[in-house]
């Protein structure tokens, strides 16, 4: 995975409802592939090339922050966070229009307050992320924002590396931090043969799960649905096949994507990259891991020729 694509993804502005500069690198990066690329009235990105059906990869765009609420007489922002149950700590965060704020917990209500750098900033309804940092060695990637962006990167790689005659979509969607509110409607106009989902997932020494950099994982279960086996066994072919490390696992605490297509009776397979530190401020992924995830993809879209 290059480490340009990333960087620019893990440092631009997307709150859920205000994800259009995501959006637009995420179409920058699909021009030149032969993809018919659309935006939807949501902003939900979809790409495909040929007729279909398509497998089908599918990723969101959004990422957690704060909205101010009001200002209170000392001058202190009151901020809400989004989602409520944000795991964002205090620090640096920027607005849409790149103006810093000082992030702090009120110690007496426990809740996010703020205090601006710019005089008149930070009006009420203005959104706020964590201010973006990115580092990287030869072995892992520390950013801000990493899970939110780290699996967009790796179909934007993964789409670059495919043949001009393979059929696939890709489907970059809005409101995963809103109940995954733009991925059904993203999903409607395709025809889909296999749908991969592709998120985080949390590495935990206190329960069995994922680690870094021991390759990308599949879910077999997620809070509310189970992966279609004939699907798990054809990423588990194409893995060994690759010479691919492949991880497998559950996630019982944190709902998917894929609980809420299952409602609708749409039957999807979770991939992820595993996240060390997933939530926090500064987010570590393994270099090998996102690699991996990258050709993993770019087999599976090959596969469809043996279909």
């Amino acid at each position: 995975m290059k480490n340009k694509i990333l960087q620019e993804l893990c440092a631009a502005f997307g709150p859920t409802g205000r994800e259009s500069r995501v959006a637009g690198i995420v179409k920058t990066h699909l021009e030149g592939t032969n993809l018919e690329v659309t935006a939807d009235a949501l902003g939900n990105v979809i790409a495909h090339r040929g007729d279909g059906p398509y497998r089908v990869f599918c990723t969101h765009l959004d990422q957690p922050g704060w909205v101010v609420e009001h200002r209170d007489k000392k001058g202190f922002l009151h901020l809400r966070s989004l989602p409520s149950d944000t795991k964002l700590g205090p620090g640096w965060g920027v607005d849409e229009q790149a103006r810093r704020y000082c992030i702090f917990i009120d110690p007496d209500t426990k809740t996010f307050r703020a205090e601006n750098l710019v005089k008149d900033s930070g009006e009420m309804g203005t959104f706020i992320v964590p201010l973006a940092e990115f580092e990287f060695s030869q072995d892992a990637y520390f950013a801000t924002a990493l899970g939110d962006r780290v699996c967009a990167a790796a179909i934007l790689e993964a789409v670059k590396s495919v043949h001009a005659d393979q059929s696939f979509a890709c489907v970059f969607y809005t409101g995963r931090y809103l109940n995954f509110a733009g991925v059904s409607a993203a999903l409607e106009t395709l025809k889909i043969q296999r749908l991969y989902l592709l998120e985080p997932l949390v590495c935990s020494k206190e329960k069995a799960g994922f680690s870094a950099g021991k390759g990308p994982g599949v879910l077999l279960r997620t809070q509310y649905s189970v992966a279609p086996s004939l699907w798990v066994d054809e990423v588990t072919s194409t893995a060994s096949g690759l010479g691919i490390k492949l991880q497998k696992g559950f996630a019982w605490d944190e709902e998917s994507a894929a609980d809420t297509l299952s409602r609708k009776g749409i039957a999807s397979l979770v991939l992820g990259i595993p996240l060390r530190y997933r939530g926090s401020q500064i987010e570590r992924a393994a270099v090998s891991d996102c690699k991996g995830m990258s050709k993993l993809l770019g087999g599976l879209v090959a596969r469809e020729e043996d279909q």
